[in-house]
């Protein structure tokens, strides 16, 4: 396990962060972690990972997230400063990781770091966004894992799943007293992935024819 010093202006590793770290072992080829606060996830997913792509739109995480990087020796991470997909243009990868901020506006919020924690009005608007661009940054046969809350409406997010033609399975969720976090797997429905594959074979044949230690962790100042 990577160990990840933390910093009192970024989003600690948290009950979500660790529910997330469960989808590391699927990790493979090109990694995304979006959101990444700490680094704890793609940190940990570039032990299996051909690389890492390490993403937040927060300054002071992006520096936390080199200096853990230099302080686990990795090699094939990278970081980028972005506001969810925005800086990654036509990037694509084999599994993109992400813990989006989820909770509903509220006028007490004051600190950056409580901002960090915000989805929107409603709390899934980020999610939404996000959603809508997931497929266009997976490879074929990729797949994204999602940490969602039962804070804002599980149901919109479902709903904005499928209506962009992906399938999605729940692996795991917590139940606390305040909410309940859940782990999603999202991937292309099969019957495309299948079309996809096929009409790949026959380019090919026609060709041929012709010729996831947190015990290391500790507060920077």
């Amino acid at each position: 396990m990577a160990q990840i010093d933390e910093s009192d202006d970024v989003y600690p590793v948290s009950d979500d962060s660790l529910l997330l770290l469960e989808a590391v072992k699927y990790a493979r080829g090109r990694v995304l972690d979006m959101f990444a606060g700490t680094g704890v996830i793609g940190l940990n997913a570039s032990e299996s990972a051909e690389s890492v792509v390490l993403t937040d739109i927060s300054d002071a995480a992006i520096k936390l997230i080199k200096h853990n990087i230099k302080k686990n020796g990795i090699k094939n991470a990278r970081v980028i400063k972005s506001d969810a997909f925005k800086n990654l243009q036509n990037e694509k990868f084999d599994i993109i990781l992400m813990n989006p901020p989820y909770l509903p506006d509220n006028s007490s919020v004051s600190t950056s770091l409580d901002l960090s924690t915000i989805g929107g009005k409603e709390g899934q608007e980020l999610t939404i966004r996000v959603i809508k661009e997931i497929k266009s940054h997976l490879y074929k046969g990729g797949m994204a894992f999602l940490i969602l809350s039962s804070a804002h409406s599980l149901e919109k997010v479902y709903k904005e799943i499928e209506s962009n033609n992906l399938e999605y399975s729940i692996l795991d969720s917590k139940k606390f007293f305040f909410e309940e976090l859940i782990l999603v797997r999202i991937h292309e429905k099969r019957r495309d992935i299948v079309e996809s594959k096929t009409d790949s074979v026959g380019r090919n044949n026609r060709k041929l024819g012709s010729d996831i230690s947190l015990k290391g962790r500790k507060r920077l100042a």
